[in-house]
């Protein structure tokens, strides 16, 4: 066995549950999930019901399923049965002008992100048990071939969230709530050109015009993490929401490969194409959020919602190779590890939902989030861009039990003007100086189908 090759031994309780989660995941999560690629990998798109209302639902008024994600302790305030499933398509426009002017547009993206949600209250809405299938993480990004090619290419990171809850109603007007996440990274790559000419040369063998070869880290991991929280509801008029989310680490295991490499390099590496196993870390990160809500009357409904993020836990990317040749290894970890030093961030979202009729409910609002990567390491694979959206959406109830929701969110990113050599200094050429102009536009639509069965309903506007 290569030393560097790390097997890990689970318990047969442990695969039986990962075998289950599994099951889960088959039968609820439908397409590839994704982020929007701004503000570093968040995209927390729960629901219809909440990206409607400017994305909010912390203090758990929003009689959304999704809360045993967001805050699990509003799960005692969903009587009976209740489920919710749905998705979001996600479309995305990025571009990149560089200070020369040349430009390189980031291939339109259209993907399906899928949510699901069951809540069960027992003992008289003193107990609350549900579970959600999320996808509150994730990246997607594709640069054409361009003058981005030799720092980001195709960059994927798809993952999904299986989250069971529990909550409890201490008190009339304060319940806590507990969840479980099992967050499976199912498909994580990330892709660059390479400059064979320039590797060849720092091989001692120079060559002139071979064409670029392809690397390529791809990978998959798994691991558990856990969020809680509290709502308190001093009266019918005011309601408050705490939750937190813990960090958690992601071991990509997979492969690293080269495709098309020539002259030297292709003997070092042993011809034109190679692999070997490969790891690294991707870090989730613990996060505090907070919510209120005002209910005026039975018509009307207003929340905002505030989030600290610490994404300084992912400040660097770092790949182990199982590889052990000095010359391969000298190769390979050109520019690696990857600095990236994220800063920590605050976001906030803030809606209103109108009861117009006992069936109809419309809504809107705005949500901001802002970039986490500095100027000093931006990289284009994530194309952390500062962010808002606008937001509208509406409720309509074919009957008590049965409902639609129907959200669209416009996300407008602030232009980011970088100056960074970071590709440059890790491939030694000028053409991967991604200094430039940074743009972005998305549109979002949410549609979900929720079912109620049993109890008497919690009445929100």
């Amino acid at each position: 066995m290569n030393r560097n090759t790390i097997v890990i031994r689970r318990s047969p309780v442990v695969s039986r549950v990962q075998a289950i989660l599994g099951v889960i995941l088959t039968l609820f999560i439908v397409s590839e999930s994704w982020a929007i690629g701004g503000a570093n990998i968040g995209n927390e798109a729960l629901s219809a019901r909440s990206l409607g209302q400017g994305a909010v639902g912390i203090a758990a008024e929003n009689d959304d399923p999704a809360t045993v994600y967001s805050n699990p302790a509003g799960m005692t305030r969903l009587m009976g049965t209740q489920a919710t499933h749905g998705g979001t398509w996600e479309n995305l426009h990025g571009n990149y002008t560089s200070a020369a002017g040349a430009s390189s547009k980031m291939r339109s993206i259209d993907v399906g992100v899928p949510n699901f949600a069951f809540t069960q209250n027992l003992i008289d809405g003193k107990l609350g048990v549900g579970l959600g299938v999320e996808s509150p993480y994730g990246l997607e990004t594709h640069w054409q071939d361009g003058p981005l090619r030799f720092v980001a290419t195709n960059s994927r990171i798809h993952l999904v969230d299986v989250t069971p809850g529990v909550a409890y109603q201490v008190i009339p007007m304060m319940s806590v709530g507990f969840g479980a996440d099992y967050f499976n990274t199912f498909d994580a790559s990330l892709e660059k050109h390479i400059n064979v000419d320039d590797v060849n040369t720092s091989l001692g063998a120079p060559t002139a015009g071979s064409p670029e070869a392809v690397s390529r880290l791809s990978g998959s991991a798994t691991n558990w993490g856990y969020h809680a929280g509290i709502t308190f509801k001093p009266s019918e008029q005011h309601s408050f929401g705490l939750a937190y989310h813990s960090k958690v680490k992601l071991t990509v295991n997979g492969t690293a490969s080269i495709t098309g490499l020539s002259g030297a390099s292709a003997l070092v590496f042993g011809g034109s194409n190679y692999a070997t196993s490969a790891f690294t870390d991707i870090f989730l990160p613990q996060n505090i959020q907070f919510g209120y809500a005002f209910k005026p009357n039975d018509k009307w409904m207003f929340e905002a919602d505030t989030a600290w993020y610490d994404w300084w836990s992912g400040r660097e990317l770092n790949v182990r190779y199982a590889e052990t040749d000095p010359t391969r290894l000298a190769v390979l970890n050109s520019g690696n590890p990857e600095p990236l030093t994220q800063r920590d961030a605050w976001s906030f979202a803030t809606g209103a939902n109108y009861k117009a009729t006992e069936a109809l409910q419309v809504r809107g609002g705005f949500w901001y989030e802002p970039w986490a990567m500095p100027e000093s390491t931006f990289t284009p694979a994530l194309l952390d861009l500062s962010r808002y959206g606008l937001t509208a959406g509406v409720g309509y109830a074919f009957t008590p039990h049965i409902g639609v929701d129907l959200a669209y969110n416009a996300i407008f990113f602030h232009t980011r003007h970088i100056t960074n050599t970071l590709g440059l200094t890790s491939t030694g050429d000028p053409r991967s100086d991604i200094s430039g102009q940074y743009t972005d536009f998305a549109n979002l639509v949410s549609l979900n189908l929720t079912f109620k069965f049993g109890g008497k309903q919690h009445q929100s506007s």
